[in-house]
């Protein structure tokens, strides 16, 4: 309980945060995030050798860790708030010196020369500006050059052919900015704690009943499966389900990484105009990102087979560690279709396909902790073999339903999008 209250007073900072990161990368800035993110880690760190180890109730053990926490996330609030909204100092525009003043100064300043002065002042000045001038348009020049030059190594031109047949050369996307300074002068501190005008409000009122359901439908399921471990399998499951999902935490993100990156770069072609361009690469976007699925398919199982050999670093116990090998396979089943699930997840959620998605995590959210509790309740009346390894295949259940029923969709969806094109050229002619 200590943690949890120390917890939860970092509660309004992880909220701006999560807000201020799904920002950077619906502007395709993944590296913003990083640095910020890199920055609070190592203030976690420190704060974590020096807290955790003190023997105050109320600052050290498990209330140090989470002190560490809530530091680690205001002290990313404040250096995000900087990096939004100050520019650094610009390199491209160096300082000029004037040498006119000590010349002058150097040659006296009797009131007789101060014609000579004056015309002196004026060709110095005017040679200054032109030499400045020259030396501009050569530097632009010949970084113009070299730009040109790494532009056609890094980002050649495309050839993709249509589902027509034809062939149509593609331009490669423009660089991508940071948004570092984005908010300069746009942005005060107030600003956190008033309420945003009714315009702004009225844009996100779609969203908030299916973005609510989808996020309150997923935690249901862990919820639920924490309350049937803890309360009705006893201290050794306990023990064996923190081990478990230590892993299963530090791989879950890797996968979840393709779901944000199509949620930045689906749109962009979702929100263009009905053609048969649009439809061709809304396609090949899908597929690429369940190609890049499948690859996750198989690299996190891998990770999770080497379990069994990692468990024994967390544990001592031989039965602790028995029940973590007996889980491994249906891990081993879940890692391998998660991958594609979220790039799946990605490609509905940047074609606001949000109804779908939120009525479906809306069932799951009663669904679910159904299942799990009759596991529980099976426990209790002493039925043989329910065990962990019963929790988590009603979970591995969950998960390949959500995976098939995500993968038909994107199916569907492509489907209509090839006959609203169809239509809409239809109508052209």
């Amino acid at each position: 309980m200590k943690y949890v209250r120390i917890r939860a007073l970092g509660m309004p900072a992880a909220a701006i945060l999560g807000s201020a990161q799904s920002a950077c990368l619906g502007c395709k800035d993944i590296r913003s995030p990083l640095y910020v993110l890199l920055a609070a880690a190592g203030v976690n760190f420190v704060c974590d050798m020096t807290m955790v180890g003190c023997k105050h109730p109320w600052i050290g053990g498990a209330a140090g860790a989470a002190w560490a926490t809530v530091f680690s996330q205001y002290a990313a609030l404040a250096i995000f708030i900087r990096w939004l909204t100050k520019k650094p100092n610009s390199k491209n525009n160096p300082q000029v010196v004037n040498l006119t003043k000590p010349i002058l100064d150097f040659m006296g300043r009797s009131n007789g020369d101060k014609g000579k002065r004056n015309k002196l002042r004026d060709l110095l000045n005017s040679n200054r500006l032109k030499l400045h001038a020259m030396a501009s348009k050569k530097k632009q020049a010949a970084k113009s050059r070299v730009e040109s030059v790494v532009d056609k190594l890094r980002k050649p031109k495309v050839k993709t052919v249509l589902a027509t047949g034809e062939t149509k050369t593609i331009k490669p996307q423009d660089k991508v900015e940071s948004v570092r300074g984005l908010l300069e002068g746009k942005f005060r501190a107030v600003d956190l704690v008033k309420f945003p005008n009714a315009e702004i409000a009225k844009e996100f009122v779609p969203y908030v009943a299916p973005v609510t359901a989808t996020q309150v439908g997923r935690v249901s399921g862990y919820v639920a499966m924490s309350h049937v471990v803890s309360s009705s399998l006893g201290t050794v499951s306990m023990a064996a389900q923190q081990v478990i999902v230590s892993f299963f935490y530090c791989l879950c993100p890797i996968a979840d990484s393709l779901s944000l990156t199509a949620q930045s770069f689906v749109p962009g072609i979702f929100q263009k105009k009905i053609s048969k361009e649009r439809a061709a690469a809304l396609k090949k976007t899908g597929r690429n990102f369940m190609k890049a699925g499948a690859v996750f398919g198989v690299v996190m199982p891998a990770a999770i087979a080497t379990l069994p050999i990692l468990s024994r670093f967390f544990t001592a116990d031989a039965a602790v560690v028995a029940q973590v090998n007996s889980v491994v396979p249906i891990l081993l089943g879940f890692f391998i279709v998660h991958g594609t699930l979220c790039a799946s997840e990605g490609v509905l959620l940047g074609q606001k396909d949000l109804g779908f998605l939120g009525k479906m995590y809306g069932s799951f959210f009663f669904a679910l902790p159904f299942f799990m509790l009759r596991v529980k309740k099976a426990a209790f009346a002493g039925v043989e073999g329910i065990g962990l390894t019963s929790v988590w295949t009603v979970f591995l259940c969950y998960q390949i339903y959500r995976f098939l029923s995500w993968v038909i969709r994107v199916e569907i969806i492509q489907r209509r999008t090839d006959r609203a094109t169809a239509a809409a050229l239809e109508d052209s002619i």
